[in-house]
């Protein structure tokens, strides 16, 4: 009996233990929401070191507001020690953030590279080894542009340095890699990015949640843009043509039957501008011959374009473009066959053009392509000299059309812009030729109108 009653007290104690722990733990997260929310920060910070210790896995919040709460002490430290120590508390918390909650979302092992990087704390192997891990491991969760970024710079720093024992053919592993998972990302802010343009085009208004995704979405594809362009420029002594073909020619033999390797050859052949030798046009039929895909297609359009048998291009170009699923990859094709007929033949140009824009509204090329058909027949449509100047209004909206919807190309888009309108009719014109306000069609294969400025 006196067993069983020492049992049944333990228990009941246990019980009023967890139950007051719980009631603490409640009550202490509303006093972190608090303080944190109020910005008082270091009274903040006591109910979070307490909350770490007693109740870490009461609530997921302890770790989301602890992180504004050590990054705003990080920014007040008084001393480089005591920065360190709080960087490496922050450091801390992120890893009891995945303990227990695992599966969060966060991006949490990323952040810890970052945090140790921004703030020269640690050594860059450190901040490397967990940028590798989350890359390897946890990709959703690898979104940032900056972060992408600094993982392939601190690769290459490795390579150049001698380190590891890493190759070149690594380095454009990983160029690859990477290369890939931001054209992921690119293509899922893209994606959306479409939607809400297509919704502008049919005039229909964004709410306010969809215009700060559109804000958000463009300012994101723009940070990936600048990142593809800067790891280009990280290793463009690394893949020049001179470099590339005889790296390539020399694993072909082993390489031969790898589809990945032969596509990613190719691929970087291309991008290099090294597709008019042998070899590409030999990677790409081989790739074609093991693995007929869009992909294999496009490649050999590609060659078949070096070897100046546009017939044959435009067959593999325009099967490449019936393939590919992928939009963004379907409007790159059909705008490169619009620009294959160029000039040379506009209307066909123009055509492929919104073929492309059918596939992908935010591919602002194609409307830079059109702008500059347009322009490019200021001498052939329109009656009088005032008409055929006028003609640079409608290209200086298409291009304008392409800086709104294109955030890669906003800056260029909108400079060409301002260049067609300062070709076009100036106010004095306006005026003396009394077209204020009036409407000019073009007649010629255009087949489009442009309503003339009010003064």
């Amino acid at each position: 009996m006196k067993t069983k009653l020492t049992l049944v007290l333990l228990i009941a104690f246990s019980f009023l233990t967890n139950a007051q722990s719980s009631n603490n733990c409640a009550e202490e997260i509303q006093y972190l929401q608090q303080f944190t929310k109020s910005k008082e920060f270091n009274d903040a910070y006591t109910y979070l070191q307490s909350m770490r210790k007693t109740c870490p896995s009461y609530h997921k919040a302890i770790y989301i507001y602890g992180e504004f709460i050590l990054k705003d002490k990080i920014d007040n430290a008084q001393t480089p020690e005591e920065k360190e120590a709080l960087v490496k508390d922050l450091v801390a918390l992120y890893g009891e953030y995945d303990k227990y909650f695992p599966g969060n979302g966060a991006g949490n092992t990323v952040k810890k590279a970052m945090l140790l990087l921004d703030n020269n704390i640690g050594t860059k192997q450190e901040a490397y080894g967990y940028l590798d891990t989350a890359f390897k491991t946890e990709p959703e969760n690898f979104t940032s542009a900056k972060a992408l970024y600094t993982y392939f710079e601190l690769f290459v720093d490795d390579y150049e340095a001698g380190n590891k024992g890493i190759e070149l053919q690594q380095v454009f592993d990983k160029y690859d890699e990477i290369t890939e998972k931001l054209e992921l990302e690119e293509k899922g802010l893209s994606d959306e990015l479409d939607i809400l343009l297509n919704k502008i085009e049919t005039g229909e208004a964004l709410t306010d949640k969809e215009t700060r995704l559109k804000e958000r979405n463009e300012y994101n594809l723009e940070q990936f843009s600048t990142v593809k362009g800067s790891m280009d420029a990280k290793i463009v002594l690394l893949s020049t043509c001179d470099k590339l073909i005889p790296f390539y020619q020399k694993s072909f033999e082993e390489k031969k039957t790898d589809v990945l390797w032969l596509k990613r050859a190719a691929e970087r052949l291309e991008a290099k501008d090294c597709d008019s030798d042998p070899l590409f046009t030999k990677i790409s039929e081989q790739l074609h011959k093991l693995n007929p895909t869009a992909e294999s297609a496009y490649l050999l359009g590609v060659a078949a374009q070096r070897a100046k048998n546009t017939t044959k291009a435009l067959e593999y170009f325009n099967q490449a473009a019936q393939l590919f699923t992928d939009a963004t990859k379907k409007a790159k094709v059909y705008y490169k066959i619009a620009t294959m007929y160029g000039t040379g033949n506009k209307t066909q140009a123009r055509t492929y053009a919104k073929k492309a824009l059918a596939a992908k509204p935010s591919f602002g090329q194609a409307y830079m392509l059109m702008a500059q058909l347009y322009a490019s027949s200021a001498n052939d449509c329109g009656k009088t000299p005032f008409e055929k100047r006028a003609v640079y209004w409608l290209s200086a909206q298409y291009a304008s059309k392409a800086a709104s919807v294109d955030p890669a190309l906003k800056a260029t888009a909108n400079r060409q812009a301002a260049s067609y309108n300062a070709s076009a009719p100036s106010k004095t014109d306006i005026f003396n030729e009394g077209m204020a306000g009036k409407t000019i069609s073009f007649n010629c294969w255009i087949g489009e109108s442009v309503k003339v400025p009010n003064l």
